[in-house]
Order: structure tokens, then C-alpha cells, then sequence
């Protein structure tokens, strides 16, 4: 069984992504080390912010790149893993869409700063930042900018240029699916592979990625939600 792999994201980094492959380069690395600056000045500034303390314990676990855990919607125990250390790959095109839909600037840590930034500006706080932090990639010139949502496919991923996101290897893993699948009926499968996620060890070359446009109606999550998906 070969699997295709799904990465959600926005129109942001499409060009980027088309001239250099998936993975070339990641956004959420780039900015973390601004996010723990403005986590700091949240943590001074906003601490009796209601806006701030919406996103707070996930503004946490992102500056300290470790996992929440939670109960699901079916009463399941479940872990979030805030780690951006490389590009994570979904067997689930409903997971990367959700997660596109939600992450609306196509980056995790690149749409935390920006509302940490400007809940900060907001209450009239200045927020300095080392220019050795901003680096190269400045947040800063996409606030507001005009994005959509987008669904990147790449196929012909070897299991060994894969990780999954415990930092284990994932032929293992992917070998386990390859045998059980095919015993699950259809709402199994697509239950299970919601939680199949994978880093990526080696960039994806534009050859092997097909791109899709996202156009959705509800909210992430919940039954409402639906998607398509137009090919760009």
C-alpha cells in the first residue's frame, strides 16, 4: 500500500513551496524564537487579558515545543503535539484541511505571533524585538495580508524519509497500517488515520506535490464542517 500525505497550509507560502518543494523551508522554526519573546511581554503585559488567556496554555506548550493532552469529542483520551521542528505530513485530508481552516496564515507559530503581536499593540504595549530573533522571515509584513487556505498532496514519500511525531520511526508505524487497514471498516479507517501524522526528514520535490485551494463551510471539528477541494 502506498499512502499520499496531506499538508495544510495558505497561499502564503505557495509560491515558495512550488519553486523549492515542501520542507525547504519552515516558517514555524523561523518564528520561534520571536514567539518567546511576545510570550514574555504577554506574560507581563496581558496576564488578566480574557484574549490572551483563550490561548494561553497553547501559547505554552508552543513556546516550550511539548504536548497537551485532552478528551476528544467521543470521550477519548488524546495528545496535541506543539512541536515545529520540521513539516508535519497527515494521512487525513480532513486533518490538514481543519488544520489549514484554523491556522489561517498557513503556520502555527508564524498566526501566534501575529495575535500575540497584536493584542499587545492593542493594550499599548511597544514590543522590542531582537533583530537576531526576527532573522530573515519578519511576521511582521503579513499581518493582514490577503491568504486562503490550501491543501498541499505529495505522493511517492519513502518510509524512511518520515518520522512520526513521538520522534519514532515510522515504517513501523506505516507497515502496522498497511496490514490493519484493510480489516477496518470504513468509519474505523477514517477515525484512525485522524491521528496518523508525520514529520517530514527530507524536503518533498515540486515534482511529487499536487496543490489545492480549500474552500470550506463550517467550523473546523465540528459536524458541520465541509470541504472541497479545487485544484490550483
Amino acid at each position: 500500500m502506498v499512502f499520499e500525505y496531506f499538508h495544510g497550509t495558505s497561499t502564503i507560502f505557495l509560491d515558495s513551496i512550488r519553486q523549492h518543494g515542501l520542507g525547504a523551508f519552515n516558517p514555524s522554526q523561523a518564528n520561534l524564537c520571536v514567539l518567546r519573546v511576545l510570550h514574555d511581554y504577554a506574560e507581563r503585559h496581558l496576564i488578566n487579558c480574557q484574549e490572551y488567556q483563550n490561548v494561553r496554555i497553547t501559547t505554552q506548550a508552543m513556546v516550550n515545543q511539548t504536548s497537551i493532552q485532552f478528551i476528544d469529542l467521543n470521550g477519548y483520551k488524546n495528545v496535541l503535539h506543539f512541536r515545529h521542528d520540521g513539516i508535519y505530513m497527515a494521512l487525513s485530508r480532513e486533518k490538514a484541511a481543519m488544520y489549514a481552516v484554523r491556522n489561517t496564515y498557513g503556520s502555527e507559530i508564524l498566526g501566534r505571533c501575529i495575535i500575540l503581536f497584536e493584542l499587545l499593540t492593542a493594550n499599548g504595549v511597544n514590543a522590542t524585538l531582537p533583530e537576531e530573533a526576527i532573522g530573515q522571515f519578519d511576521f511582521r509584513a503579513f499581518v493582514g495580508v490577503k491568504r486562503k487556505p490550501i491543501m498541499i498532496q505529495a505522493i511517492g514519500i519513502e518510509d524512511v524519509k518520515l518520522e512520526k511525531e513521538d520522534g519514532k520511526t515510522a515504517k513501523e508505524a506505516l507497515d502496522f497500517l498497511r496490514r490493519e487497514l484493510p480489516n477496518f471498516n470504513a468509519r474505523e479507517r477514517f477515525e484512525f488515520i485522524q491521528y496518523c501524522n508525520f514529520k517530514l526528514l527530507s524536503p518533498v520535490p515540486p515534482k511529487k506535490l499536487n496543490y489545492y485551494e480549500i474552500e470550506f463551510e463550517g467550523e473546523p471539528g465540528k459536524p458541520n464542517f465541509e470541504f472541497t477541494l479545487n485544484r490550483i
